[in-house]
């Protein structure tokens, strides 16, 4: 089932993770995805943005190895004319075109909306940026602090009200909710265009699909309730923390869904059932005592949902995605293999998602123009006067 999408050509302008890891969804299930990029500025996440993390190579950061895998490097400069041609002629032969620059960027490049429709009638532009094409803040460039703020997350999530805690760096919680909406969304608008033979423009701003997930809390605001305020683990309702057990940074977790559950967990902890306070402060100084899978297997007999806090070492190990064969072996740019993340849905049993690690700036460039008619002599030329580039390593038949 990893072919599900053969046949769908995407032409990805798009850099960093919101729409790099958009189109890694669909070059998992088949799409022939196309990077562009320029030879001397490519895209700033291989390396980590700044800096060398990792190593010289252009594909020594691990996650633009991962959001990068199943498609083929395409390195042309796209503000001469002659790489202009080639981007309408990768364009003319495209299903998708994403990107997501700052707003106006794409324009500037003559890559607009209104001239790629004009180069194909059916194309599919997705934009993915911070604020969308329109409104006030249209122009602004954003990263993951400042759109858990603007997007309202960050009133939520914190130990408290006077600390407002930011997602990561490591999650980066904006771009994670735009590229696992995207690639539906995505397919919906070229079901569309293929349908009526129309062109569809998809705006996603990032703000607002942070926004879109806190609909209750906005509610309940705009019926004049105040504003919720950050609460740590505790879920309004239904209690929800995690508790220290014995031993190096290991933690349990523990939902109470109902007042039956507080009675359970009382008789298990040994606490009178009394208000969720004094329950959580009992699961505290009964956790502290005890090895971590031992309390959640103990909880879990209670009849309560529990279990334990898992670190990424646990989870390569962990019984049920490797049943599922949901970590992925994929090859290293210089010998060797990793495992990376799985699929975003599964379709089959155990189906292999990857095919091909993520390329090298310009690694395919050959392959690509002369899929698009141009010939070894031109390719050597365009080669010879740095419009496109490849890797110094890269042969050519």
């Amino acid at each position: 089932m990893s072919g599900l999408l053969h046949g769908l050509k995407v032409a990805d302008l798009s850099i960093v993770t919101a729409g790099a890891a958009s189109t890694q969804v669909l070059a998992d299930f088949g799409a022939d995805v196309v990077k562009v990029e320029g030879g001397t500025r490519p895209d700033l996440y291989r390396m980590g943005f700044t800096g060398d993390k990792g190593g010289s190579s252009d594909l020594s950061f691990p996650p633009f190895r991962v959001a990068n895998r199943n498609k083929r490097g395409l390195a042309v400069d796209l503000k001469t004319p002659e790489g202009h041609e080639i981007a309408r002629r990768l364009i003319a032969q495209s299903d998708v075109v994403v990107e997501n620059f700052r707003r106006g960027a794409i324009e500037r490049l003559g890559l607009g909306f209104r001239e790629l429709a004009a180069i194909r009638p059916d194309i599919v532009l997705v934009s993915i940026s911070s604020q969308g094409a329109t409104g006030p803040r249209r122009g602004f460039t954003s990263f993951g602090i400042t759109l858990d703020s603007l997007g309202g997350i960050q009133s939520l999530s914190g130990y408290d009200a006077d600390t407002p805690t930011w997602s990561s760096g490591r999650i980066n919680y904006p771009d994670q909710t735009a590229n696992s909406l995207a690639p539906a969304v995505i397919l919906a608008a070229v079901m569309a265009s293929r349908a009526d033979g129309q062109a569809r423009w998809v705006d996603m701003s990032q703000r607002e699909t942070v926004t879109s997930l806190l609909g209750e809390y906005i509610l309940a605001t705009s019926l004049g309730a105040p504003d919720p305020q950050p609460d740590a683990n505790n879920a309004p309702g239904a209690p929800g923390w995690v508790s220290r057990c014995r031993g190096a940074d290991e933690w349990i977790a523990v939902s109470l869904e109902t007042p039956a559950d507080r009675s359970r967990l009382a008789g298990v902890v040994g606490a009178d059932t009394g208000d969720d306070d004094a329950l959580r402060r009992a699961t505290d100084a009964w956790a502290e005592s005890r090895d971590r899978d031992a309390a959640a297997a103990e909880l879990r007999a209670a009849g309560l949902a529990a279990a334990p806090v898992v670190s990424g070492h646990e989870l390569l190990d962990d019984p049920d995605l490797n049943a599922r064969g949901w970590w992925q072996s994929v090859d290293l740019p210089d010998g060797g293999t990793e495992r990376q993340r799985g699929p975003v849905v599964r379709f089959a049993e155990n189906a292999p998602l990857v095919r091909s690690r993520a390329p090298h700036v310009g690694e395919h460039t050959a392959e690509v123009l002369a899929e698009l008619d141009y010939t070894a002599a031109e390719i050597d030329d365009l080669l010879a006067r740095g419009v496109v580039s490849h890797p110094q390593t890269t042969t050519r038949n």
